[in-house]
């Protein structure tokens, strides 16, 4: 019988047990703080794409001038103006449409970039690979040299 200060030594199946418990409490976590992260990343980027978009609007509107700035759609088409409310409101949607695209161009190019990058890295890795492959060859040439018989050096040598 163990003594009370000593762990159960005798119960090995037991420590196996807890340890078991405790890697999967800790994939657990590791997978709840994925989940977290990923939500978080995702907040993050809707944060961002609407800043963006709200950006490029002011951007647009101080562009196109205080005449439509200033013009309320409402207030055109309220006061008898239909024609150029409509237009304005058309003017707007194209100009939202035109800010999408930009950002989606933008973040096209982005992604681009970054692939490209690792496609640089990658063939970097390629070509670093095949000089080492290359050199061991030619390691390999001059063993297999080494061991051949002397006959070519001999007749190179006596004529």
């Amino acid at each position: 019988e163990p003594e009370p200060g000593q762990p159960s030594a005798g119960r090995p199946e037991e420590d196996y047990a807890r340890k078991c418990e405790e890697v999967l409490q800790l994939q657990e976590q590791r997978a709840q703080q994925e989940e977290l992260l990923e939500h978080l990343a995702a907040e993050i980027q809707e944060e961002l794409n609407e800043r963006w978009m709200k950006r490029r609007r002011e951007e647009l509107e101080l562009a196109a001038g205080p005449g439509l700035a200033d013009t309320d759609c409402d207030t055109t088409e309220l006061s008898g103006g239909g024609g150029e409310g409509e237009l304005h409101l058309e003017h707007e949607r194209v100009k939202t449409q035109l800010s999408t695209s930009l950002y989606i161009g933008l973040k096209l190019s982005t992604d681009l970039e970054a692939v490209k990058t690792d496609l640089d890295c990658t063939q970097r890795a390629w070509e670093d690979k095949e000089r080492e492959l290359q050199r061991l060859l030619e390691t390999l040439g001059t063993l297999d040299m080494g061991e051949a018989p002397a006959e070519p050096r001999g007749a190179a040598g006596g004529g």
